[in-house]
């Protein structure tokens, strides 16, 4: 997912996925997502027909979403609000269930402005894009939700920004996983780089739930 938005850009037709959307008051609703799953930051905005015109609902306001094929894979996935924070509060995917560990991915969008400049040497916007990334964070036992990854959806942006050094990236997990110093040693011990990690990124949950069987 990736595209840039400009001031005369003509709206392409958008088929809008089937979700389902339940709210904490007990509403639930059956109809259609009309915003991209990258953009749910503080609202979505939904319709009970694929053309309809769309109610916008704040996301503090929502239980749950199921949005068929959400992740372009064929597969539905089920958002649900994380709020432990009341500062930050955001839609996340269930993507690990272990025994001691739950996987969350929150999608979002990278914004980059572009500037220009006119004749006069006066900037102005000449356009933004988005890319979609992905936000990776993982809980134990009903512990505090943490941080450990963030990747962009499009490989060649990836590559560039991950060119670690194994002594970066096991420093890099050490601090994301602190508590837990078995998962750096197994990384270190199979030798597993970023561009693997990047593929899947629950491969160090799943050693993380290992380590603490």
């Amino acid at each position: 997912f990736s595209f840039a938005i400009t001031a005369n850009a003509k709206k392409p037709k958008v088929v809008w996925p089937k979700a389902v959307l339940t709210l904490k008051d007990g509403t639930v609703l059956n109809g259609y997502l009309q915003n991209d799953i990258h953009f749910m930051k503080k609202n979505i905005y939904f319709s009970e027909t694929q053309n309809g015109k769309d109610v916008k609902y704040k996301i503090v306001d929502i239980k749950s979403l199921e949005v068929d094929n959400a992740l372009q894979d064929g597969k539905k996935r089920t958002f649900i609000l994380i709020d432990e924070d009341p500062t930050f509060q955001y839609l996340a995917t269930v993507i690990y269930k272990g025994k001691h560990v739950t996987g969350y991915m929150q999608p979002f969008a990278f914004e980059n402005t572009i500037t220009s400049r006119t004749f006069t040497g006066i900037p102005y916007v000449a356009g933004t894009t988005y890319s979609g990334c992905r936000s990776y964070h993982y809980k134990v036992d009903g512990g505090k939700l943490v941080y450990y990854w963030m990747l962009f959806e499009d490989k060649k942006i990836n590559s560039k920004r991950e060119k670690y050094s194994q002594k970066k990236l096991l420093k890099k997990i050490k601090n994301k996983f602190k508590d837990y110093p078995a998962v750096a040693e197994e990384v270190e011990k199979r030798g597993l780089t970023a561009e693997q990690i990047h593929e899947d990124p629950t491969i160090l949950l799943e050693i993380l739930d290992k380590s603490l069987q």
